[in-house]
Parts: C-alpha cells; sequence; structure tokens
C-alpha cells in the first residue's frame, strides 16, 4: 500500500463535529456625525466543518435600530481546506501511470454579498505507477492514499459594506444567515479502470462586524408611518416627524414590487416645527398586485435611517387593455384595443407549456387588428407597450 501523508494542526480531526462560537464587543473606527465617538459590535465564529460535510448555515445577530446607527459591515473569512482522504485503485490487469487532481471551491453565500466570496485551488498528486490489480481492496501497489493535507492554509477573504440600502437589510431582532458550501471532487488521469474516493473538510473563521454610532447621533424621527389606498391605483403615506433644527436631512420616499429592491419615488424637505406632518401620494405604475413602500430619513452626511416597510394592493389603470376576438376562435387571433392610443406593442403568444409560438411588434391605432393563426389549443396573449412597458395578458382557446 502506498500513503501519502501530511499533517495539520494537532487535534484538529479530533474536533470533527464541533461548532465553536465566539462572540467579543469590539471598537472599529467609523466616522460619526458631530465628531462624537465610533463604536462596534463584532462577532468571532470558528468552525470545522466534520468529515465528508460540504454545506453548513452561519447565523449572526442582526443589529437592533433602537441601538444605533450601522455606518459598515464587515465580513471576513479565513480558510483552512483539508483533504481528509483521497485514494485511488487500479481494478486493470496492467501497471497504470496515475495522477490525482483535486479541485476545490470554497464558497460564502448571503446578505450583502452580489458575489459570493470565494477560493479556489487545484492540487496536483503523482504521477503514480499503480501495479496490477491484486484483487484486495485498499491495500498493495495497485492503491495510493493521500490523507490529512491541508491545501488552503489559512486563506483570508474580506468584504465590506457600507452602502445604506444594503445596510438596512442587517437591521432587525432576528438574524442574517450566510451558506458556506465546499465543492470538491477529483480528476483522475489513468489508462485503465480504478475505483476512487474522496473526504475533505476545513477550518474557518469568520468575523462579522458591525460599525456603529450611537442611537442619540443620528435618532431616527419618523412616528406613525402608514400607507392606505386611497383608489384603485392610489396610495398615500403619512408620517409625522419630531424635527430637529440642528440636524441637516431631509426624507425620500421608496417603493419596491419584491419588499427587497427599493427606488426612490419622491423627496420631501423636513419641515422644522413639533409633531410636523407629511404626505406623499403615489399613483401606481409598475401593473397590478402588492407594492412596498418605506420611508428613508438621510442626513446630509450620507448616513440614513429606514422605516418599517408597509404594503397595499393596487392595480395600474393605465395598463393597456385588449379584447381577444373572437375568444373562443377557429384560429384566427384578433386584438381589439379598449383603452390604448396609438403606439408600438410587443405580442407574445405562448401556449400552456411557457413555449413562445409568436412573437412580434405591431404598430396599433386603435379598432381591431388580426394578428396570426394558431392551431388548437389553450394560449396566453401578452400585450407589452413599447415605450412605457406596461403590459397586459388574456387567455385564448383555440377550438
Amino acid at each position: 500500500m502506498r500513503t501519502f501523508t501530511k499533517n495539520i494542526r494537532p487535534g484538529i480531526f479530533r474536533m470533527a463535529a464541533i461548532l465553536v462560537l465566539f462572540f467579543a464587543k469590539t471598537t472599529i473606527n467609523a466616522q460619526c456625525p458631530n465628531g462624537l465617538p465610533s463604536g462596534g459590535t463584532a462577532y468571532d465564529t470558528t468552525i470545522l466543518t466534520p468529515s465528508g460535510i460540504t454545506t453548513m448555515h452561519l447565523m449572526f445577530p442582526k443589529f437592533n435600530p433602537d441601538s444605533g446607527l450601522v455606518t459598515c459591515v464587515k465580513l471576513c473569512v479565513t480558510i483552512t481546506g483539508v483533504i481528509d482522504s483521497v485514494s485511488v485503485e487500479n481494478n486493470s490487469s496492467s501497471v497504470q501511470p496515475t495522477d490525482i487532481y483535486y479541485i476545490r471551491t470554497d464558497n460564502i453565500t448571503g446578505p450583502g454579498l452580489l458575489t459570493p466570496i470565494n477560493n479556489s485551488i487545484n492540487q496536483h498528486y503523482g504521477t503514480y505507477s499503480l501495479a496490477a490489480t491484486d484483487g484486495v481492496p485498499g491495500a498493495g501497489p495497485d492503491f495510493v492514499s493521500i490523507s490529512h493535507d491541508t491545501v488552503l492554509n489559512a486563506v483570508q477573504k474580506c468584504i465590506t459594506i457600507s452602502d445604506s440600502t444594503t445596510i438596512a437589510d442587517f437591521y432587525g431582532l432576528d438574524s442574517v444567515t450566510y451558506l458556506y458550501d465546499i465543492s470538491a471532487f477529483t480528476n483522475i488521469s489513468s489508462g485503465g479502470s480504478y475505483n476512487s474516493f474522496i473526504a475533505t473538510s476545513a477550518f474557518v473563521n469568520f468575523k462579522f462586524s458591525y460599525c456603529t454610532c450611537p442611537s442619540s447621533v443620528l435618532p431616527l424621527t419618523i412616528r406613525s408611518f402608514d400607507v392606505k389606498k386611497t383608489s384603485t391605483d392610489k396610495a398615500e403615506l403619512t408620517w409625522t416627524g419630531y424635527d430637529n433644527p440642528n440636524d441637516n436631512y431631509h426624507y425620500e420616499m421608496e417603493m419596491s414590487r419584491n419588499g427587497s429592491n427599493f427606488t426612490t419615488i419622491g423627496k420631501q424637505p423636513k419641515v422644522v416645527f413639533e409633531s410636523s406632518g407629511y404626505k406623499f401620494l403615489y399613483a401606481a405604475k409598475n401593473g397590478n398586485g402588492t407594492y412596498f413602500f418605506r420611508v428613508k430619513q438621510v442626513y446630509s452626511n450620507g448616513y440614513s435611517r429606514f422605516t418599517d416597510i408597509k404594503s397595499v394592493e393596487l392595480e395600474n389603470t393605465n395598463n393597456p387593455k385588449i379584447n381577444i376576438y373572437p375568444n373562443p376562435s377557429n384560429g384566427v387571433v384578433g386584438i381589439k384595443f379598449v383603452n390604448t392610443n396609438a403606439g408600438k406593442f410587443l405580442v407574445n403568444i405562448s401556449n400552456t407549456q411557457g413555449q413562445t409560438v409568436f412573437s412580434n411588434e405591431i404598430e396599433a391605432s386603435g379598432g381591431l387588428m388580426y394578428i396570426t393563426t394558431l392551431q388548437k389549443g389553450m394560449y396566453w396573449v401578452r400585450l407589452i407597450d413599447v415605450t412605457s412597458h406596461l403590459s397586459c395578458v388574456n387567455q385564448l382557446l383555440i377550438k
């Protein structure tokens, strides 16, 4: 039996199933408004992935917005990657030169990471001259084993998040969760048939930290934020601001269709008197369904605070409306425009399997237009305004 062995730190494999958490507070350099001192909270977590376990979740506490302001989020990952065991056994009746290539990528995904934090390695072992098979599994001159080899030696990757919109995802009373995933496999270069085995693990240190300013520095002055539907396509945002004349900030109203990605829909300067009242009226422009809203308080130095998220159901009355004529049809597809002015429209027709069977741009001036002919079946007709990107969908039956 041929065995190639490298040892890593003593005792690391005796801890194979242990998740060790260390929490400590530290001071992080971050500039706060008005020259007041900054602070921070750091969480230091060290884990050892058990051999063969390639996916783990790591959770860190979110930052309580009542405790202050987060100015940045830092994540540093130090990876020590280990080959627990890689083995190859020649099953051929002749001597085979054999090369072993160990390919591995460590990935961390989660909040604030537009792209994963990752590290990759391609490790070569060999060439080994493996004897003809001797019929004894896991032993003999036809077998080679590599074990306890450190292939990623304390490789560190760091990222700092300072965008205020992204930082908003880290406020709350629950946790943020990151996924750590190891993708490892071997490529065996051999002229004959063989059996191979691989087991891998990692010793990983995560340092997760918040750069903070105390709540007394940048208070969120918004109270009683609410959103109510005032008509089919309109929502009214209201809030009260206990505004401080000594602080320089304004309000920005934001909207999202998925509750995560927000865009600015308006701005309001602060009004300095006790219990200032604010209103903002929004008309739906992005189709029918759920609209999410929040208000952002933006300070002159770029720092921001956010309200809770509120939602309402709205309909966009400006969406193009059509009637399919005739419907059901014997094959001819016609579109009758109901509330649409002249313009260019994209017509997409798909079947029940989601396959597009017709797509074409048309110039509409109202009235009835014949589009195409179709075979028997059920279809969905989607009309998209090329200028406004508003759309509508109708069902069509071909008999």
